[in-house]
């Protein structure tokens, strides 16, 4: 079972450290594929468990509101919530942020 909570953790965490990175004020002797390898270590659960959310916070443009909203959903199946309505939840969440303005705005165009 996937530790939400610490998944959260090292989200925010990794993506402080590569702020402080850029910035020079920590790591700077590092060059890129060094930084990433010591931050392979450091959050070796988040890599391990999802190299893309580790790859997404490293760039820095991981929508936090978003991930927030997918954790808690894996903490409600987790917790014994009904899988499908969840999913239904998931899908319709997705379909309103990304669907519907790609819609709206070609309408708008027309």
């Amino acid at each position: 079972m996937l530790d939400t909570e610490k998944i959260r953790k090292e989200v925010s965490e990794l993506a402080n450290d590569t702020r402080i990175w850029h910035s020079k004020r920590e790591f700077g002797d590092l060059n890129n594929d060094e930084f990433t390898e010591v931050m392979k270590g450091k959050y070796e659960y988040l890599y391990s468990n999802s190299s893309t959310l580790f790859e997404r916070s490293m760039k820095g443009d991981l929508n936090m509101q978003q991930l927030n909203f997918m954790l808690d959903m894996i903490e409600k199946v987790n917790a014994g919530a009904d899988y499908q309505t969840t999913s239904t939840v998931v899908g319709q969440r997705l379909v309103d942020v990304y669907v519907k303005p790609l819609i709206d705005d070609k309408e708008k165009k027309q």
